[in-house]
């Protein structure tokens, strides 16, 4: 079945433009183009659309109100912006409804490049109701403490960028939202940005300021809601499964950019759970229940209640949000490294690091997790690594090594 998308700009020679781009893609692609969020909105009633993309200036309904409205009827639609990246003004009231920006003028490639990665989104995440749940989220809620400290030091007469960057990197909620913001082309950045103390300093104090102060994009997590279950555990984990990734790519010799991959996805390996927790509360906590009651692993008892893992969900949403194709599939394959490819991948270690972690930090005696996968290590001649990289972990530890830098 072809990908429906639907452009909307009031410009009809950029319309063409559009279609120029998309001839060569017409087999698989089908495209309709209109020149207001109106007629948008009418289109959409009389046709389903997988994507919709629209410029952010125009006359009578806006890009951000036209696709504010489009999250609201129609949820499991990607929604893109099209604006330039010097409007911070549009660019803070489409933060939420968006889930790509791409900056005008936009080249061939970008745009296709665009629409093929989020198309392949289509694969992983196939149950409406979780896929409708995720499209639906603008940014991920922060633990309160997290939150407080850095709205205050964001209001502190003179904020510190490193502080900030910091704070950040310790709550996955914010980690995830601002990596979206820093990635988009709004801000002329044509290389991934990977670690979330380098898009603090990218986005700069009063763009940051501006996205939670202004237009309340990070809000305060209820922490209320899981009474039973540490949170703070789970990213403390996360960001020591990022340190021992990042560690073991460059004992591997894997390069910056791998090893910076392989932190970030380290970092939000298990942000499927934060989604989880925050768009099905009431199932969420039957998971965890069930976990507790030593039923199974958390990642069974996902599929059990809501037909889809934290694995799936993470990769799905952190692909919408635009983060590298490399750092998504590692969160995809951080339970089943098989699915990243033979070799020593992005994707298996960070399913070393997550085993690992749990194996070395017991946070319950009864807790279960899921363990290493011994047999696929065998099959790539690995497990004599398996010590070593143990022991590199384990100096992390020790060190304290569990932030980026």
């Amino acid at each position: 079945m072809k990908t429906k998308i639907l452009f909307v700009d009031d410009e009809p020679n950029i319309l063409q433009g559009f279609r120029v781009v998309l001839h060569s893609k017409r087999k698989v692609w089908k495209a309709r183009f209109v020149e207001s969020g109106d007629a948008a909105l009418a289109m959409m009633e009389q046709e389903p659309f997988d994507i919709v993309i629209a410029d952010m200036r125009m006359p009578g309904m806006d890009g951000a109100t036209l696709l504010t409205e489009v999250r609201r009827r129609y949820p499991g639609v990607i929604r893109i912006i099209l604006s330039g990246y010097s409007e911070m003004e549009p660019i803070m009231r489409s933060v939420k409804p968006a889930h790509q920006f791409l900056a005008k003028p936009c080249g061939a490639e970008r745009l296709i490049g665009t629409i093929e990665r989020v198309e392949r989104l289509r694969d992983v995440l196939t149950d409406e109701a979780v896929s409708q749940g995720v499209s639906r989220l603008g940014s991920l809620p922060a633990l309160p403490d997290l939150f407080l400290q850095i709205q205050q030091e964001l209001m502190s007469p003179d904020p510190s960028l490193a502080k900030i960057g910091r704070l950040v990197e310790r709550d996955v909620g914010i980690s995830a939202t601002l990596l979206k913001i820093a990635n988009s082309s709004f801000f002329g950045v044509f290389n991934k940005v990977n670690s979330p103390a380098h898009a603090v300093t990218l986005l700069g104090v009063e763009v940051t300021k501006g996205l939670v102060l202004g237009a309340k994009l990070i809000q305060q997590f209820d922490a209320s809601l899981y009474s039973n279950y540490s949170l703070e555990k789970l990213w403390e984990h996360s960001r020591q499964t990022a340190a021992f990734a990042k560690a073991l790519a460059r004992a591997e010799g894997l390069g910056d950019d791998v090893a910076a991959d392989c932190y970030t996805a380290g970092l939000l390996h298990d942000v499927g759970k934060f989604v989880f927790a925050t768009t099905h509360p009431a199932e969420y906590r039957k998971v965890l229940s069930a976990v507790q009651a030593g039923e199974g692993v958390v990642r069974d008892m996902e599929q059990r209640q809501l037909g889809v893992t934290h694995d799936r969900v993470g990769a799905y949403l952190l692909g919408l949000w635009g983060l590298s194709e490399i750092a998504v599939e590692a969160v995809r394959a951080h339970h089943e490294p098989r699915l990243a490819g033979p070799g020593i991948t992005p994707g298996l270690l960070v399913h070393v690091a997550n085993s690992l972690q749990h194996e070395l930090v017991i946070i319950r005696e009864d807790y279960t997790f899921t363990k290493l996968d011994e047999e696929y290590m065998h099959e790539l001649g690995l497990m004599n690594k398996l010590v070593t990289w143990r022991d590199i972990c384990l100096e992390q530890l020790l060190t304290g090594a569990d932030h980026e830098g």
